[in-house]
């Protein structure tokens, strides 16, 4: 794996999720959309780059099975969660599940979303070490009570590095 990053040799990397780095194959292809763009900012900018968007969010909407004008953009998945998070129509006696093994800055957004809108922060509580997918099943959906009114999850949690059965959770 250490061939696929640009990484010195002398440093061990464990931090890909916050800041990088980023493939080698991935690194390359940036700078070569950062050439396009220096080469003729106006004209990459002003008349290409919605053109390029476009294309982009047809081409990933093909690859998840979502129609390209319901897909945006964002710069990473904080940035997202936050988008969601404050959208959503909260009010005091409503719940909002989460697990226990959130990742820092989903954890602060949903504490701050709902201590404005005085809804419930509810933890739902995955014991490790798992056993099996149906233990995160349980413990999740055991939290959810007729007052919940979302669940945000992480699909690999980011203190414990858990896959979570999403597919199992959704069904």
């Amino acid at each position: 794996m250490r061939d696929l990053f640009l990484l010195r040799d002398d440093v061990v990397f464990l931090n890909h999720g916050s800041f990088g780095a980023c493939p080698r194959a991935v690194f390359e292809e940036y700078q070569r959309w950062q050439l396009e763009l220096e080469r003729q900012p106006v004209e990459f900018l002003a008349r290409r780059v919605r053109g390029l968007m476009r294309d982009a969010r047809e081409v990933l909407g093909r690859y998840v099975g979502a129609d390209a004008d319901d897909l945006v953009f964002v710069p990473n998945a904080t940035t997202a969660v936050n988008i969601v998070a404050h959208s959503l129509l909260l009010h005091t006696g409503d719940e909002l599940v989460v697990t226990d093994h959130e990742y820092g800055a989903v954890d602060r957004t949903w504490r701050f979303v709902c201590a404005e809108s005085g809804a419930t922060l509810v933890r739902a509580a995955i014991a490790v070490p798992v056993r099996t997918a149906g233990e995160i099943v349980e413990s999740l959906w055991s939290a959810v009570t007729p007052r919940t009114r979302a669940i945000c999850l992480s699909h690999i949690t980011s203190p414990t590095a858990l896959i979570l059965p999403v597919g199992e959770i959704v069904r």
